[in-house]
């Protein structure tokens, strides 16, 4: 941590007396810190948690959403190669049958997560194309929605 010996302001510790320079901490205590921060917007921020020390979490903002109709009876989706960290597959309203969904491997009625009209289901992968989706009948349509 040499070359950064300059004082430290963060306003979220709430500290009193505050001090218009900063506060001066020494190495251990800024690798402390460091642990305790993370970047938001482009920016150090502080990690806060609930009283029981929970921290407070939140989802990466929403890259595309776009709609999946079958090509017919029994369509078998996979998702194309796109980096993502996570997906969110939705049956869309209007379905009358259910979807499946699978991450990783083809789904099938037997191996598959079912979604009937508005169900969601989501999960954490690193490419679309490790989405499978059956849909089972040529009306019926799939909501994917993917973050970055």
């Amino acid at each position: 941590m040499d070359g950064h010996d300059s004082p430290v302001k963060m306003p979220e510790l709430n500290l009193i007396p505050e001090t218009d320079r900063g506060i001066e901490l020494d190495k251990g205590m800024k690798q402390v810190m460091s642990l305790l921060t993370a970047y938001w917007r482009e920016r150090r921020v502080t990690l806060q948690s609930t009283p029981s020390g929970s921290l407070f979490t939140c989802n990466p903002e929403i890259k595309d959403i776009f709609h999946v109709p079958a090509d017919g009876d029994g369509d078998v989706y996979q998702g194309d190669d796109i980096q993502c960290s996570e997906v969110m597959v939705m049956a869309h309203p209007s379905n009358g049958n259910t979807i499946w969904v699978r991450p990783h491997k083809i789904a099938t009625v037997d191996n598959a997560w079912p979604l009937l009209k508005y169900d969601v289901v989501s999960f954490t992968i690193t490419n679309l194309n490790m989405l499978h989706i059956l849909i089972e009948t040529s009306t019926e349509r799939a909501i994917i929605a993917y973050t970055m």
